[in-house]
């Protein structure tokens, strides 16, 4: 980050604007729509985390509150983070541009980009009239990944996760089949849809379905999280872990 004020912190300003209005777009594209499906926040994809306390303390530092938890609520957040960074470099405040900046930094390694990114993914491949903003939407996340660097690649014994857990928690749950394809946990967004079309089968007999063509799928989700940690540095240690949590839930289906 820029230390003084010149050309340096111009640019930081400049950027953090440009960001700004990128949060304002996913704010904004992701806000209104009647979801029948998985709701786009981190609690009902996740399902076995609740995030709302600590994205309530977040929000209290910077007098904001959030209304639904949803992607929405967090991109706009993040928005505002981004315009308190330019105000801060432009206004020669850098203690208030570097603490936006590293609270945006923060708030989308560790309450974001893990249930986001697979969320839109998953809409974009399972309902056609979607495809197109939220594969639009998940790039953008990873391309802001790639820009503020949340969850690099773990290197030498960087940012080691306890015993049992990674970058999403624990990687053993105690639950029936069920419930843990349901979570992005087993390494993949399922959609209600998802289970209509593939099995034909009501979402409370999903631990009934054919455990080859959901095994197919998780197969299939393991080779584009390797490809997306390849292709993404920014968050490349989220990207590797899904893969490895996929890959678990082929062997358990099988």
């Amino acid at each position: 980050m820029p230390t003084s004020f010149g050309p340096d912190s111009g640019s930081a300003a400049v950027a953090a604007r440009v960001e700004a209005e990128q949060w304002i777009g996913l704010a904004g594209r992701w806000r209104s729509e009647a979801w029948d499906d998985v709701v786009p926040s981190e609690r009902a994809v996740v399902g076995f985390f609740d995030p709302r306390p600590d994205l309530d303390r977040r929000a209290r530092q910077w007098g904001y509150r959030f209304a639904r938890y949803e992607l929405a609520d967090l991109a706009a957040f993040n928005a505002g983070l981004a315009a308190a960074e330019a105000d801060g470099w432009e206004s020669s405040d850098h203690p208030l541009a570097t603490r936006a900046y590293t609270e945006r930094r923060m708030l989308l390694g560790d309450r974001l980009l893990h249930w986001a990114v697979p969320w839109l993914d998953a809409m974009g491949r399972c309902y056609p009239p979607q495809r197109e903003a939220a594969f639009e939407s998940r790039d953008v996340l990873l391309g802001l990944g790639d820009r503020l660097r949340p969850a690099p690649a773990l290197t030498g014994s960087e940012g080691l996760a306890p015993p049992g857990e990674d970058s999403f928690g624990p990687t053993g749950i105690d639950a029936d089949l069920g419930r843990f394809l349901r979570s992005i946990w087993s390494g993949l967004v399922v959609l209600d849809v998802t289970v209509r079309s593939l099995i034909g089968l009501p979402e409370s007999t999903i631990e009934a379905a054919s455990r080859a063509d959901l095994s197919m799928l998780y197969a299939v989700a393991a080779a584009r999280w390797r490809s997306f940690a390849d292709g993404h540095p920014g968050s490349a240690r989220l990207w590797a872990d899904l893969a490895h949590r996929a890959e678990r839930t082929v062997t358990v289906l099988q």
